[in-house]
C-alpha cells in the first residue's frame, strides 16, 4: 500500500495535532502521550509495502527523513548560536583555532549523537532517527520472516519485551535513540497487519473508545497510575501500555475516516497531514519563543500559531527545489510528481471500498 490515500493524510494531520497540543497544553499532554508517537509508528507501518532491493529502500528512506534531519539540526545549531557569533564577530572576540575546536566540539557531539540528548527546539529529532532505524530493520525482518506468521509474532513480543527490560536502562542515553526501535517495532508491524486485514469496525471503535476512558478515569482517581514516554523509555504498566496506545489509534483513526470528506475540515486535515514532518521539526521553536513573550504566552495561542506558521513555512518550502530537497527530503522531478498524484486519485475509491 504504497501510494497516498487521502484519509491517511486526514489521520497525519489528526496525528500531528495530537503532538503539538501533547507538547504544549499541560492538562491533556498526558493522556496524550500515551498514544501519539505510537500513532506515527503505526502509521508509518500501515503504509509499509515490502521493498526487496535493501539499498534502494535505504538510500530513498535516506534522503527522504535523514536529509532533512540533518538540514534542520544544522540550521537550528546556526540559529542557537548565531548571537554569540555576531557578538564576537563585533567585539573582535575570534577564538584561536584550538580553542574554537574546543568550545564547538562537546556541542557537534551532542548534536550528532542525538536522541535524548537534544531538548527544547531538538526534542523530536529524535524521532526521526528511530523512524529511520525501524523501517530499515522491520523491512529486513518482513522480507526473512514476512510469511512465517507466527515467528513474526514471536519476534515482535520479544521486542516488546526488550523495550520493558529497557525500563531499567532508562538514565542511559544511547545515540540516536536507538533503544526505542525495541517499542517502535512492535507498533509498526500492528499498523503493517491492521493495513492488510482492517480489522478496525464500529465494535472495535466503542471498546477502544470505553478503554481509553477508563483508563482515563482511573489515572485521575488515582486508582491505577499509567504512563507513557517513548522518549524518556517510560512505558508505563505491561501491557496496558500497548492497550491504551491501541485505544487511542483506533480513536483517530475512526476520526480521520469520518472527517477526510467533510470539505472544510478534511482538507484543513489533509494539507496538516502532508506538511506533518515540517511541523514535527518546527512547532517546539515557534511555541517556545512564543512563550516568551506574554502576549502569545496562552496555550491556545501557541498551539494555533505553531500550527499556521510551521504550515506557511512548508508552503514557501514547496515553492523552491532546494528547501524541498533539503527539508522535505523530496527529490522527484516535476512529472514524477504529477505521475504520483495521478495515482493517488486512481487508489483513493479502493481504499474507502477496503474500509
Amino acid at each position: 500500500m504504497s501510494q497516498r490515500i487521502e484519509w491517511i493524510d486526514c489521520w497525519k494531520g489528526l496525528a500531528i495535532i495530537t503532538v503539538v497540543v501533547g507538547h504544549i497544553v499541560n492538562p491533556v499532554s498526558k493522556y496524550i502521550f500515551w498514544f501519539h508517537m505510537p500513532l506515527f509508528f503505526f502509521i508509518s507501518g500501515y503504509l509499509y509495502s515490502k521493498k526487496t532491493d535493501y539499498s534502494a529502500f535505504f538510500k530513498k528512506k535516506f534522503l527522504h527523513l535523514l536529509v532533512p534531519y540533518f538540514s534542520f539540526l544544522f540550521l537550528f545549531t546556526l540559529l542557537q548560536y548565531l548571537p554569540l557569533i555576531i557578538y564576537s564577530w563585533q567585539h573582535k572576540k575570534i577564538l584561536s583555532i584550538d580553542k574554537l575546536i574546543i568550545s564547538i566540539f562537546p556541542v557537534l557531539w551532542k548534536q550528532l549523537y542525538g536522541g535524548a540528548n537534544l531538548t527544547l527546539w531538538f526534542s523530536v529529532f529524535w524521532f526521526v532517527t528511530c523512524l529511520f532505524i525501524t523501517q530499515q530493520l522491520y523491512n529486513l525482518l518482513y522480507i526473512k520472516f514476512g510469511s512465517k506468521n507466527w515467528l513474526m509474532i514471536k519476534i515482535m513480543i520479544g521486542s516488546y519485551c526488550l523495550a520493558m527490560i529497557n525500563y531499567y536502562l532508562k538514565n542511559v542515553a544511547f545515540p540516536w535513540n536507538i533503544n526505542i526501535v525495541a517499542m517502535a517495532l512492535p507498533f509498526y508491524w500492528l499498523g503493517h497487519m491492521a493495513a492488510k486485514s482492517f480489522l478496525i469496525n464500529t465494535r472495535i471503535l466503542i471498546l477502544g473508545t470505553i478503554i481509553f476512558l477508563t483508563a482515563i478515569l482511573l489515572d485521575a482517581a488515582s486508582l491505577l497510575h499509567f504512563a507513557f514516554n517513548m522518549k524518556g523509555t517510560s512505558y508505563g504498566v505491561l501491557i496496558f501500555n500497548v492497550v491504551i496506545a491501541l485505544s487511542g489509534i483506533i480513536i483517530t483513526q475512526q476520526f480521520a475516516l469520518l472527517l477526510y470528506n467533510k470539505f472544510y475540515i478534511g482538507n484543513a486535515l489533509r494539507e496538516l497531514g502532508n506538511a506533518s514532518m515540517i511541523v514535527m521539526y518546527l512547532h517546539q521553536p515557534i511555541q517556545i519563543t512564543m512563550k516568551n513573550y506574554p502576549i502569545f504566552a496562552a496555550q491556545g495561542i501557541r498551539v494555533l500559531g505553531a500550527l499556521i506558521i510551521s504550515y506557511i513555512i512548508y508552503k514557501i518550502i514547496c515553492n523552491f527545489s532546494i528547501m524541498r530537497q533539503l527539508f522535505l527530503g523530496d527529490f522527484s522531478t516535476p512529472n514524477t510528481k504529477s505521475s504520483r498524484a495521478s495515482v493517488s486519485k486512481s487508489v483513493l475509491t479502493q481504499g474507502i471500498r477496503k474500509n
